[in-house]
């Protein structure tokens, strides 16, 4: 079930079209795993919907360039820019340092609904945040308006099962301190942002009951109407997005406090 009827996706989709004023903006990719590329492919189909066709930059590529360069291309191109929905605003990973300085080249920046337990460091002047939790986030930016991640825009056709149990657990550096069960399958890991997110989709639908702490794993079993059972990672986005988007919604969705146990 797609809540892309949700009055915060309306509300979301009013805000991007007032920031972008008629005009073509850049959007800051955000590269990522497997799992990522739900948000890209929702956020791609929600830009559709709303009549914003941005120019696409990997952080990467940005954040190479040389900085004169940057400067002219935000002027050149456009001075306002969007940066992709993400879960990467985190003390172990260099994203915050990396989009912050490539931010600081355009004029208004818009970010797309995110995790927040660190405020990376934005000019809050010129930067218009959503945040997609209504927990860990909205105690560090309260200012900042709340939407559903952006794979929960999707709206995917149905898959049947073929096998009873898939287990979904990550194996990175979000990993938390449990033994990994046999047969497990990081699947997040197995691609990128670019990947085909609907082969994503085909892989969690073969199986009848799933178990991850993986976040995106758990959306694409509520949006494929899967029993899931979902477990905490080194970080609370699981448990924060599930009591604001999964928990209300999908009925078919359950949240473990304590690690999973295989015997």
């Amino acid at each position: 079930m797609t809540l892309r009827s949700e009055p915060c996706f309306r509300e979301l989709g009013e805000a991007v079209r007032s920031f972008a004023e008629g005009r073509r903006i850049v959007e800051i990719v955000n590269t990522g795993n497997w799992g990522d590329a739900l948000i890209h492919a929702g956020q791609a189909q929600f830009f559709r919907d709303n009549g914003i066709e941005p120019w696409r930059f990997s952080i990467f590529h940005l954040r190479g360039m040389p900085r004169p360069k940057l400067f002219v291309l935000s002027k050149i191109l456009a001075r306002r820019a969007v940066v992709t929905g993400n879960g990467a605003f985190r003390e172990f990973y260099s994203r915050p340092k990396d989009i912050s300085e490539v931010a600081r080249n355009f004029s208004r920046v818009f970010i797309m609904p995110s995790s927040f337990p660190l405020m990376p460091n934005f000019d809050l002047s010129k930067t218009e945040l959503w945040r997609r939790d209504c927990s860990e986030s909205l105690s560090l930016v309260p200012q900042a308006k709340f939407c559903h991640d952006m794979a929960f825009y999707l709206n995917p056709s149905p898959r049947h099962p073929t096998k009873e149990t898939g287990l979904f657990f990550r194996t990175d550096v979000e990993q938390d301190d449990f033994e990994i069960p046999q047969g497990n399958c990081d699947l997040s890991a197995k691609g990128t942002h670019s990947s085909d997110y609907q082969a994503f989709l085909n892989r969690v639908g073969e199986y009848e009951v799933i178990y991850t702490n993986r976040l995106h794993v758990g959306i694409a079993g509520a949006l494929l109407n899967r029993e899931v059972h979902l477990f905490g990672s080194r970080t609370n986005k699981v448990r924060s997005i599930f009591d604001s988007s999964l928990k209300p919604f999908y009925s078919n969705i359950h949240y473990h406090a304590e690690p999973p146990k295989f015997s």
